[in-house]
Parts: C-alpha cells; sequence; structure tokens
C-alpha cells in the first residue's frame, strides 16, 4: 500500500473527508483497476487521486461485473449475487442436506422410505419368497380348497394394486431427488464461480504486489547510486 502524504484527506470519487491512513493513492491501485475508474471518471481520477475503501470495493465489484459480462454475456441473477460475495469476501457454500432434510414434509419422508425399502435386496427376496409360498400354497397343500387356484387371480390383483401404489410412491421420491440434485448443482457452480473470481483477483494481486515491490527496488537503487555519486564526488574533492 502506498502512503499517502498529501494534506489533501478528501475521496476523489465521493468528496467525503477520510482519514490518511484509510485512503489510496492511485499509485497504490491494479493497473487495470485504474484504468476502469479513468474511463469512467476522468475528471476525478488522474495519477494523484485517492480512494476511500467503500469507493475502491464498488468500483472494484462494477469493473468484476464488466469483465464477467465481456466472457459470459449477460449476467444472471446467481454470478451478480455471487460476485457481489466475492468483493465482500462473503461464504456461498451452505449446508444443503441438512437444510433439505429440515424442509421435507411428512409425505415426501414416507416415500424416501417406501423408495429405500422397495429399491433394496432384501425387498426383493422378500416378495420373492412371498410369491413362491403363494403359489405353493395354492398349488400343493391347498389343492382343492386353493383360495386362489392357477392361474393366481387374486395374486395377479395384488400384485397389480401394489405395482399401482408403488409407482407414482417411488418417482414423488425421485423427484424430490432431481430437486436436490439441481440445488447441489446451483451450489456447486456458485462456489466454482467464486474460486474462479476469487483466483483471478490474487492474480491481480500478486501482479500488482510485485510490480510494487519492483518500483520500491528501483527507488532503492536509485537511492543507493545518489549515495554513492555522493560519496564519489566528496573523495574527489578531498584528493
Amino acid at each position: 500500500m502506498v502512503v499517502v502524504t498529501s494534506n489533501d484527506s478528501n475521496c476523489s470519487l465521493c468528496g467525503h473527508d477520510q482519514p490518511h491512513q484509510r485512503l489510496r493513492h492511485a499509485r497504490g491501485i491494479r493497473p487495470a483497476v485504474a484504468k476502469f475508474l479513468l474511463e469512467k471518471y476522468p475528471d476525478r481520477w488522474n495519477s494523484d487521486a485517492v480512494v476511500c475503501p467503500d469507493c475502491l470495493n464498488r468500483e472494484r465489484l462494477d469493473h468484476l461485473l464488466k469483465d464477467l459480462v465481456k466472457d459470459r454475456g449477460e449476467l444472471s441473477a446467481i454470478e451478480s449475487e455471487v460476485a457481489q460475495k466475492a468483493v465482500d469476501h462473503m461464504a456461498v457454500a451452505e449446508q444443503v442436506d441438512e437444510e433439505f432434510q429440515r424442509s421435507a414434509t411428512r409425505g415426501q419422508k414416507v416415500a424416501d422410505a417406501v423408495a429405500r425399502v422397495g429399491g433394496s435386496w432384501g425387498f426383493v427376496i422378500t416378495f420373492v419368497l412371498i410369491l413362491l409360498s403363494w403359489i405353493a400354497l395354492n398349488t400343493v397343500f391347498l389343492q382343492k380348497g386353493a383360495f386362489d387356484p392357477y392361474p393366481y387371480i387374486l395374486l395377479n390383483l395384488v400384485l397389480s394394486c401394489i405395482a399401482a401404489l408403488q409407482a407414482p410412491v417411488i418417482m414423488m421420491s425421485q423427484n424430490r431427488m432431481s430437486a436436490y440434485d439441481r440445488r447441489k448443482a446451483d451450489q456447486d457452480f456458485r462456489v466454482n464461480l467464486k474460486a474462479e473470481l476469487e483466483i483471478a483477483s490474487l492474480h491481480d494481486k500478486v501482479d500488482h504486489l510485485l510490480h510494487a515491490q519492483w518500483e520500491h527496488l528501483v527507488e532503492m537503487q536509485e537511492v543507493q547510486i545518489d549515495l554513492l555519486n555522493q560519496i564519489a564526488e566528496k573523495r574527489s574533492k578531498e584528493s
């Protein structure tokens, strides 16, 4: 950060009085953001301008959104929200599993239980054993007094009723799982987009830091050269 040495403590963008320690000099702003400010405020922004943190964060968001529009076209509400949170360094991750389970109604929980039981090997094996027992009972053990003799019309009716009830219940659970998957995908998109923005911002900050350090090293080298020249002049006068 470049220390402001001017007596002027007014922000060049909003014009409000600010302590010197809070103001950022134009030389301390990343080149891309400084160029954006020069294009947006040609009458207020120059090489000697200073800006307060509130204005700087707001303009960084505008610059970020402008870059996103160039890359992606018109931004959606989600992209704008994630960009705002990225600038404010706010978290976008949420506990989707816990919230999804808490929001489930009693009917949805019953549908999940039916789908969970109906899609297990235990249910398949138990159902096959019941069918075999039904057929054996009416074919072998109750040959004359069978309550459902071949072709097992009552069994077909029971199976049809079970299938008619089980199918829509399982579809309810699948629809809920589809909504959960969409919510997870939306959460992953938000996190990935914020990570992308944070990484891009980090690259800009590192480049700016290297540039500032390079300028500082050049400045120190110039001071050392001036000192060496002064020493050389002094020795030449003494000799």
